[in-house]
């Protein structure tokens, strides 16, 4: 289980780091005291979480994840608790109130579940159930224009149909094969077989139209990975 903890406090970082040694499984891979460092400390480390202030310098923890590419679960620890509604809508794991005390920190990081090796990737003339409301579809995976996160759950667009999983779109992504499906960005994954035009964009990544009037922006660091995966 890999850990990066985020905290502009270096007592409170030290302080997780102290409790972090005593959980097994657990290994600290890096720590940040600002916005800045964190998004650079977990686009290069991919943690599988994230201990993660919200109020620091430079921006809040909810920003930072706003600017992910690569979104590991979220373990929210804070000294207020009026945020914690609003940190379920970024499909937070747990949300513990300062002073953390080991046996709760043990019990969020129990939460973590990795994905099971019985689920294996899905081939493209797969199918899959969803229900949704009162509404249930089998859909082929090939038939996926895009999954599209939306807070604690995906939106899966079809050509006639925009039914919801709750699932994250990571655990989604997971389960994807790479020569089909690609992670736009920290909200998007694409099935390359419905594009119908790239354009560069101004943020320097690419704007994408699909079939079915659907457009999405290949992010600035997902642009590199994609154009190595598809060059000749």
């Amino acid at each position: 289980m890999k850990i990066v903890v985020v905290d502009d406090s270096r007592l409170a970082r030290l302080e997780l780091t102290e409790q972090l040694s005593h959980i097994s499984g657990a290994s600290l891979v890096g720590e940040a005291a600002n916005i800045r460092q964190a998004k650079q400390q977990i686009e290069t480390l991919k943690p599988d979480v994230v201990l993660l202030d919200i109020n620091m310098p430079g921006g809040d923890g909810f920003k930072l994840l706003e600017q992910l590419d690569y979104l590991p679960q979220v373990i929210f620890v804070t000294a207020y608790d009026h945020y914690a509604v609003k940190s379920f809508e970024f499909n937070a794991l747990d949300y513990l109130l300062k002073p953390v005390t080991l046996p709760r920190l043990q019990a969020a990081l129990d939460k973590l579940q990795p994905v099971s090796q019985n689920e294996q990737k899905l081939a493209l003339h797969q199918q899959f159930f969803i229900k949704d409301g009162d509404n249930c579809f089998f859909v082929t995976l090939a038939d996926v224009i895009c999954f599209e996160a939306m807070g604690n759950y995906t939106r899966v667009h079809l050509a006639n149909a925009t039914p919801a999983t709750y699932r994250s779109i990571s655990a989604i992504a997971q389960r994807l094969p790479a020569e089909s499906f690609f992670r736009a960005n920290r909200s998007w994954i694409i099935n390359t077989h419905y594009i119908n035009e790239i354009t560069p964009s101004i943020a320097g990544g690419f704007d994408v139209q699909l079939q079915h009037n659907k457009q999405v922006e290949i992010s600035r660091r997902q642009a590199s990975a994609f154009r190595q995966h598809w060059s000749l």
